[in-house]
């Protein structure tokens, strides 16, 4: 059983180690999963939409997904932001009872994103610092309804050689739909998260989560690998400032992260910088076409060997109803 991100007696961002053994001695499996983008009712629209095709069916994906015998035999299950679409309490109930039904709630960690700390309009000045505050606060209670921690970073030990440390990414500015979308990490936080890795710098296997990119590719090297170059307003938008990407890339190489893992950016990505492994997951309830037109969804698993010496990624397809 994963325990949830609690603080420990003289900590406030550093859970308790986990006492349960992983579901299994040899391996330990964790199913990565991101911008799910729930709606308060099951009919509900997606905000961020295809050209001339509003997205529907995220909660019915999501619930389908949380079935597959892949991420059911999994001892962690790690969501990098973007539970909800619009911040909604009802949609974080959606989440939470699809979680329990699923009989995931003790292997569940959780990291916000920009749609959980929600603002799609544009604000008066007068008004954005009160509305600010609001939205944070639901984004709180959404994680606190399914046991999470709500103070960043925190740090969770699943089962004895591994360890998560959770970042919230999001730009809590939130004057508009805009600057909502932008990723900050801020000196506090990176400051924490060095404290954090120090302390668990004998810990074999460390994983950081947040939600925003740190680091997207040169155009160049995106189109040789496939990718959609990303021009310079998404860049913006998607990944955390210069400093803040080069502070949590260097904190990563001084102690030995494994893997940064994160969403936000709807693509499946991987690319290694200064001994780390950066790995975005696409967005879970997002149907993808797959050989032979089928219609998945996809899903990174990651799988760290018994002797805490290698870790490795496979991304497994989900298979929704229908063809493309």
């Amino acid at each position: 059983m994963v325990q949830p991100p609690a603080a420990n007696p003289g900590s406030s961002d550093v859970a308790p180690p986990c006492t349960d053994p992983p579901a299994t001695s040899q391996v330990f499996r964790i199913a990565h999963l991101s911008d799910l983008h729930l709606t308060s009712t099951d009919d509900g629209v997606r905000t961020e939409t295809k050209v001339f095709k509003a997205l529907r069916g995220m909660n019915a994906a999501f619930r389908k997904v949380l079935a597959d015998p892949r991420v059911q035999g999994s001892d962690l299950v790690l969501v990098t932001g973007d539970v909800t679409d619009r911040g909604e309490d009802a949609s974080w109930d959606v989440f939470w009872n699809a979680i329990g039904a699923a009989g995931l709630l003790s292997r569940t960690l959780v990291v916000p994103g920009n749609h959980d700390v929600c603002c799609l309009d544009l604000r008066l000045p007068w008004n954005s610092d009160g509305a600010t505050q609001a939205d944070v606060e639901r984004a709180a209670r959404g994680l606190q309804k399914g046991g999470q921690k709500s103070e960043f970073p925190w740090v969770a030990l699943p089962a004895p050689g591994i360890a998560i440390f959770g970042l919230n990414s999001n730009n809590l500015g939130n004057s508009s739909v805009v600057t909502n979308a932008m990723g900050v990490l801020g000196y506090r936080q990176l400051e924490k998260l060095a404290r954090a890795l120090y302390q668990h710098r004998d810990v074999p296997v460390k994983i950081v989560a947040l939600h925003h990119s740190p680091n997207i590719p040169h155009p160049d090297t995106e189109r040789i690998r496939r990718l959609s170059p990303t021009g310079t307003l998404a860049r913006l938008l998607h990944e955390l400032p210069a400093d803040q990407r080069l502070g949590l890339r260097l904190l990563c190489a001084a102690h030995r992260v494994r893997l940064v893992v994160h969403g936000h950016l709807h693509r499946l990505e991987a690319r290694r910088i200064a001994g780390t492994s950066l790995l975005g997951a696409p967005a879970t309830t997002d149907p993808w076409v797959g050989p032979e037109g089928r219609v998945e969804y996809r899903v990174p698993l990651y799988t760290v060997a018994a002797n805490r010496s290698r870790v490795t990624r496979e991304v497994v397809g989900v298979a929704a109803t229908g063809r493309a």
